[in-house]
């Protein structure tokens, strides 16, 4: 991993390795000030090996704010805040930049109150406010923004600015006639203000992934026109409206996806050129340098889910990889709460002194753990207690560790879930922990010498009662196990709130099945839009000619198996032939009774997804003290 470790010169500093950890929203702002969690979370990336941290978005106008948490950058009161953040990623080595930027017609009136400056007065397709456009002195406002921010980054000691002229950005909403000439007085205002001694870039936007959008070539010609003005140039792709997928890509979006940008901009400037695109592990980010697609690797989700992936890059050890399932990161941070990660529980909270906080110090004197389940939940409550200096045994029924995540990985466009037990497992086998397969839940033997169980059984599947008796009708789980192969016209039945109909759809389309989707609410597949999968899933699916069905619920059920739907919309009851049904739906925690007090983790105390499965193990794991817990 020597390249990636290389230093690179961005003007006149010197970032000390090839990995950068990108500007992404956290929500951490409090009265849109930067926190002390700001800093702590830069930090723990700088400390955990990253060569430069581009913070999130600082907005340049007070009446931007597209998000509630947007941090102010135009009020003199974050330059303390940025002087904690400068402080915590310069003790460990690392640059730190502040990212400037306005949004436009692609912002909100909702905080703000006030109305939406924008290139023009076209609605945005996902926040669709009609925007007052901005005339040249409205413009001019703008620019003496960015020169205000500017300073306040420099007067609390970051070692430069990015100009944001990407994603949601006024300067790639506007006609090139007009967007050169603000990028140009930005810049100079910019660099009036942070001096020759600090490093200036720009984020560019490159293929925008939308008929009629700007493409590779506009994002060159930008870059090459700003070369002169600039320390570097990193890149995008994809817009935060019509294709948000190609900014955040979810699960089954290979590595590299991106690469043509910064690739065709690297190829036409001197300048270094930072790349993105979906890197989860060191050997896709060396490849992405070696390759010459660009000079400094942007990870944001593989530093998210193991802080410490650049150092453990540049060392080539293993790390706790993302997966791409952006419940906890994209999917939270849409929902106006703070960023967190299904893999990583202490991503968000690393300024806090509660749970998630102290996973490597060791707790004397030390217990006996028996942790029952080797689901993510009980893998990572055996790790984290191991790491916290306990001995633990973990005991799986099963043939192989992972439970339903395993079974749910087999499905197509969810593979990735399996890097999770096997992260895990990795974690908990260098940590000593005892793994147990084909072991009797509950032995008398091993529940009496532990000091703490934790019980972590997940939970079973559970058919509804219109299903009692009738033939080929079956759960998700059968089909995915390989226990059953339906085939024909299977109706699939979306009682749920996860993946599960939607994997289980698309592997017997793609069998050959005809497949039909039926659920009760109001939108197929809504589970899957705030992860930004339902807009693949569509696709594939109108590809695959799965048909979906909302409004409809199952009454009840007669052999055939003919099901009694009920149309919502009209109000009528028809029946729905089928040669099989598919059920998924919420399953039934599973609690043995040991006769010992257990700590329940995962679905076997209320099933829910992976984060919080994860989440609770970790937690469980951490809280135990001392031998004689028993909780």
């Amino acid at each position: 991993m020597s390249l990636l470790a290389d230093p690179v010169r961005l003007g006149p500093l010197v970032a000390r390795n090839r990995i950068a950890f990108p500007a992404h929203l956290t929500n951490a702002a409090v009265a849109r000030l930067p926190t002390a969690q700001h800093a702590a979370y830069y930090g723990a990336r700088a400390a955990g090996g990253a060569g430069l941290v581009i913070t999130e978005e600082q907005s340049v106008d007070p009446a931007d704010q597209p998000y509630e948490k947007l941090v102010d950058g135009t009020d003199p009161a974050v330059v303390p805040g940025y002087r904690a953040i400068a402080d915590a990623v310069h003790a460990h080595g690392a640059l730190v930049f502040a990212q400037l930027g306005h949004n436009g017609g692609q912002s909100s009136s909702l905080y703000s109150r006030a109305p939406v400056d924008g290139a023009d007065d076209e609605a945005d397709p996902m926040f669709r406010e009609v925007p007052r456009p901005l005339a040249e002195d409205g413009l001019a406002r703008l620019v003496a923004g960015f020169g205000v921010v500017a300073g306040h980054v420099a007067a609390g000691g970051l070692d430069g600015v990015e100009v944001q002229c990407s994603q949601a950005s006024l300067i790639r909403q506007l006609a090139p006639s007009r967007a050169l000439p603000l990028l140009l007085a930005v810049l100079a205002a910019v660099r009036e203000a942070i001096g020759p001694d600090r490093v200036l870039g720009v984020r560019l936007q490159g293929d925008e992934g939308v008929p009629g959008g700007s493409t590779a070539d506009d994002a060159v010609r930008l870059a090459v026109a700003v070369e002169a003005h600039v320390d570097y140039v990193n890149t995008a792709v994809g817009v935060a409206t019509r294709t948000l997928p190609l900014i955040e890509p979810p699960m089954g979006v290979p590595a590299g996806y991106a690469a043509h940008v910064p690739s065709a901009v690297r190829a036409a400037v001197s300048v270094p050129v930072i790349g993105v695109g979906r890197f989860t592990t060191p050997t896709q980010a060396l490849d992405a340098v070696r390759s010459g697609s660009c000079d400094l690797v942007g990870v944001v989700r593989g530093q998210i889910a193991d802080p410490s992936f650049a150092a453990k890059a540049l060392r080539g050890a293993r790390v706790r990889r993302c997966i791409g399932c952006n419940q906890e990161c994209i999917a939270r941070v849409g929902l106006d709460q703070r960023l967190g990660c299904a893999v990583n529980p202490a991503a968000g909270h690393e300024a806090a002194n509660g749970p998630f906080a102290a996973s490597t110090r060791a707790n004397s004197p030390f217990a006996r753990v028996l942790v029952i389940g080797g689901g993510p939940a009980g893998l990572a409550a055996a790790v984290a207690a191991a790491r916290c200096g306990h001995a633990v045994t973990l005991a799986e029924r099963g043939d192989a560790l992972g439970g339903q995540l395993a079974l749910a990985a087999r499905a197509p466009e969810r593979g990735e879930l399996v890097n999770v037990v096997s992260d895990l497992a990795f974690e908990a086998r260098e940590l000593g922990v005892e793994v147990r397969l084909r072991s009797s839940i509950g032995a008398a033997e091993d529940t009496e010498d532990a000091d703490v169980v934790v019980l972590a059984t997940g939970a079973r599947p559970a058919l509804p009662a219109w299903a009692s008796g009738l033939d080929r009708v079956v759960d998700v789980t059968d089909v995915l196990a390989g226990r059953v192969t339906p085939s024909g016209h299977v109706l699939v039945v979306d009682a749920g709130r996860s993946h599960a109909a939607t994997s289980t759809a698309e592997l017997l389309a793609r069998r050959g099945a005809t497949v039909t989707t039926l659920t009760s609410a109001l939108v197929a597949a809504g589970a899957l839009a705030p992860t930004l999968d339902r807009e693949r899933w569509r696709r594939r699916a109108a590809d695959l000619g799965v048909v979906e069905h909302t409004d409809r619920v199952v009454l009840g059920a007669r052999p055939g198996p003919v099901l009694d739907v009920l149309d919502h919309l009209r109000g009528e009851v028809a029946p729905w032939p089928a040669d099989w049904v598919v059920h998924a739906g919420p399953p039934t925690p599973e609690v043995p009774e040991l006769g010992v007090p257990v700590v329940r983790v995962g679905d076997c105390l209320a099933p829910r997804d992976l984060g919080a499965a994860i989440r609770e193990g970790t937690a469980a794991g951490e809280s135990i003290r001392e031998r004689s817990s028993r909780l």
